[in-house]
């Protein structure tokens, strides 16, 4: 599939790529930090280093922390299994940097916040479906706050919408700042939202159901 979505942008002379990478942009450029949210945020885990998280998912956390002191979400959850040689999930290793953030006088902020570790996925589209299926074993709308650094933003979103999910921005960043590591970035986003977008396509034309469980 990732070949096909390859062959897909060459044939259009690279005008997918440029779209998606236009609109992620966009994206990570113009959203602001909500004044109201909705009741279940999600922050997307990311990639340990020898089970140590990075400044990019210290951002995503920190951006949940400094929110609660305004908004109440119902419920907070974190995302990320385990990969390459880690011994602690995503998911454990940002709660446990989350829970370090608090000071005995701010607990009372999250007491009242149902904090729940889905620990089985391993990327973005995983992600999302186990969260839908934790979500939806409880009973709670998959109506979600989206917490993630700013060039991830949209590639979140259009996957939870194919998956169900109503979403708005939480970013991670107060403020947006392109520069290479940035450009760099965006051009991987609109790879993998090409990728994402050709096996979506093909996978509704031949109406094979076993590819459209990979992806729906």
């Amino acid at each position: 599939m990732l070949s096909l979505s390859f062959i897909w942008a060459a044939i259009l002379l690279g005008l997918p790529l440029i779209w998606q990478f236009y609109q992620a942009y966009k994206v990570a450029s113009k959203t602001v930090i909500p004044k109201e949210t909705i009741g279940t945020w999600i922050i997307f885990g990311k990639k340990l280093q020898q089970n140590q998280i990075d400044l990019e998912y210290k951002q995503r956390i920190i951006a949940a922390y400094q929110a609660l002191e305004n908004l109440h979400p119902k419920t907070l959850i974190f995302q990320g299994g385990f990969t390459h040689t880690n011994t602690v999930s995503e998911a454990q290793a940002g709660l446990k940097y989350f829970n370090s953030l608090f000071t005995e006088a701010r607990l009372c902020q999250k007491k009242n916040v149902n904090i729940l570790v889905e620990d089985k996925s391993r990327n973005t589209l995983e992600n999302l479906k186990q969260t839908r299926k934790l979500l939806l074993e409880q009973q709670v709308p998959l109506e979600v706050v989206v917490i993630s650094n700013r060039y991830h933003l949209l590639r979140c979103s259009i996957i939870a919408k194919n998956l169900g999910f109503t979403s708005t921005f939480l970013p991670a960043e107060t403020t947006y700042q392109l520069n290479l590591s940035q450009l760099y970035k965006l051009s991987l986003e609109a790879l993998f939202l090409n990728w994402y977008h050709t096996g979506l396509f093909i996978s509704k034309i031949l109406n094979n159901q076993r590819m459209l469980n990979k992806v729906l």
